[in-house]
């Protein structure tokens, strides 16, 4: 096959060229792996017989297949990186209209295909290559880019452009941290990104309202999504030389557009809201807590709460016990621990939905459907880093207050908060505001005081075993008691603990040290659960 193809090119048979490739497109369509072509050394003289076919303008006809085969070519990494080198990577810039002496052609139907080709060689060779990413950093690359997407609503310039324009920039973004300082600092690419999906939005509102077709929106949360991808690139680590008042301003103005972005994902059809909302949390995290509020403030596209749908995403993601999806479930619980532990409105408004008033204390607080249940159950999951942030979200919204985590939560489902944070032996956060209104409910109320702490619902109360027993057969028990813990304390099974003063465990010499730390503690418990609050 190669050879017919580099006779056809000697020929110049640019008609036997088309055909020859189209034939190799055909049967590779779905091939991520050559390595028939590495054996005998057709790979790289296909490559090459490609590249030399787009430097010839008369093959301009047939400029779109030998992109097609190169970008299914670079699919294998094998042995990219030798034979990849800058005049390929220009050649292809070219072809994408990312070089100066392109940017000013007009871009038309005739040239959309060769154009949109080029990126996605261009998006498969910087993924696979370090080579390429080099280049791309080294050359004009991402200004090309900033330029184009300046003029992507004043020259109506194709989705499908704009759409791989978005996937090269994030993926170089990704790749290289030079490159995504020279975005912020000297192109000012967060600016043009936000006023682009800020673009993108008012598209969507509009086409929503008109009743448009599905696919229309769904172009519009495919691009946005690779905006928002590229914005968390750029903004996982604050810019050197930016002030803080530039970042503020910059992050008030994106939040309020993620704002209108997450209320206004209940116009994209089911199958995309999770994507759409996913990357919008993700970029969240980045964000200055104390620009957070601006998810408070209600959006004028419509009702909807933004705060809410992040809240109703966590639900949902949790909701999937079969196959939660924890790099989902994290984001969002990072962003309302930002926000709830910086903003007090902020935390009221999230405590109101997680945790509202306690009502249902028969069951323990990891049974049942409510989000509240949800989080309790992963207090104990073997997830270490999900469990510390699903304690810490919940402790904030106790105002960091002992008793009242164990309220929501029972001490048993806590315990690993507390001891990790010395908590054992103090109650309340002095920095947050003092309890004002007791919005203990009548259900909590009736039950109180046949609370188990330690399991965080009510417990009947159980027949006493040292009823029908003499002192000395009690007294028998004990020691039998004493006597197994000291043995597996012996043989290294269980390391028995009391409270230090540090409100950390601490190892104990005897078994019989845990008496009268036991009675003590657990009465300070009982004394601690005293009556909730809503205020902040």
């Amino acid at each position: 096959m190669i050879s017919e193809i580099n006779a056809a090119i000697k020929q110049n048979d640019f008609q036997r060229i088309k055909v020859l490739v189209e034939a190799v497109i055909e049967e590779h369509t779905n091939t991520f792996s050559f390595d028939a072509f590495h054996a005998d050394n057709t790979f790289k003289q296909l490559w090459e017989s490609m590249f030399l076919c787009l430097t010839v303008e008369s093959y301009r006809c047939i400029h779109k297949q030998c992109l097609t085969c190169i970008r299914l070519l670079s699919r294998d990494k094998t042995h990219l990186k030798d034979i990849v080198i800058e005049k390929h990577i220009n050649i292809l810039l070219h072809c994408a209209n990312l070089v100066d002496n392109t940017l000013c052609i007009v871009i038309t139907t005739e040239n959309t295909d060769i154009i949109v080709e080029g990126l996605k060689c261009l998006c498969n060779i910087v993924y696979n290559c370090d080579t390429a990413q080099e280049v791309c950093c080294s050359n004009k690359t991402v200004d090309c880019i900033v330029l184009r997407l300046r003029t992507y609503f004043e020259q109506n310039i194709p989705y499908v452009i704009k759409y791989f324009d978005i996937k090269l920039l994030f993926l170089l973004t990704a790749f290289n941290k030079d490159i995504r300082l020279k975005i912020t600092e000297e192109l000012h690419g967060l600016t043009y990104l936000t006023e682009v999906l800020d673009n993108i939005l008012r598209g969507t509102v509009e086409d929503s309202s008109k009743n448009n077709s599905s696919s229309l929106q769904e172009e519009n949360v495919l691009l946005s999504c690779e905006i928002l991808k590229t914005l968390f690139n750029l903004t996982v680590i604050p810019s050197s030389e930016s002030t803080v008042e530039d970042d503020y301003s910059i992050w008030i103005r994106l939040i309020s557009i993620l704002r209108d972005l997450l209320v206004t994902s209940n116009f994209v059809i089911p199958l995309f809201q999770d994507n759409i909302i996913c990357n919008v949390i993700n970029l969240l995290t980045n964000a200055p807590p104390t620009c957070l509020d601006q998810l408070l403030v209600k959006s004028h596209w419509c009702e909807f709460d933004a705060l809410k749908v992040i809240v109703n995403f966590l639900d949902n993601q949790l909701s999937n016990t079969e196959n939660p999806s924890y790099e989902h479930i994290s984001p969002a619980l990072m962003v309302l621990l930002k926000g709830s532990r910086c903003i007090a409105k902020f935390r009221c408004e999230v405590r109101q939905q997680i945790l509202p008033p306690l009502k249902d204390v028969i069951n323990r607080p990891e049974q049942g459907k409510t989000l509240r249940n949800k989080l309790c159950r992963l207090l104990t999951t073997p997830n270490v880093s999900l469990r510390d942030l699903v304690a810490e979200l919940l402790f904030v919204l106790c105002k960091e207050n002992v008793g009242r985590m164990i309220k929501y939560t029972g001490f048993g489902n806590a315990a690993g908060l507390f001891a990790n944070r010395g908590l054992l032996c103090k109650t309340s956060n002095p920095d947050y505001s003092s309890d004002s209104e007791d919005s203990d409910t009548e259900e909590y109320l009736t039950y109180k005081d046949q609370i188990n702490p330690v399991l965080g619902c009510y417990e009947p109360p159980k027949p006493n075993p040292f009823e029908c027993m003499s002192v000395e057969q009690q007294e028998h028990e004990v020691m039998q008691l004493v006597s197994k813990m000291d043995k597996l304390t012996r043989e290294g099974v269980i390391q028995p603990c009391k409270i230090g003063d540090d409100g950390r465990p601490k190892p104990i010499e005897h078994v019989l040290q845990l008496q009268e730390e036991l009675m003590n503690h657990f009465t300070n418990i009982k004394n601690k659960d005293g009556p909730d609050d809503d205020s902040d």
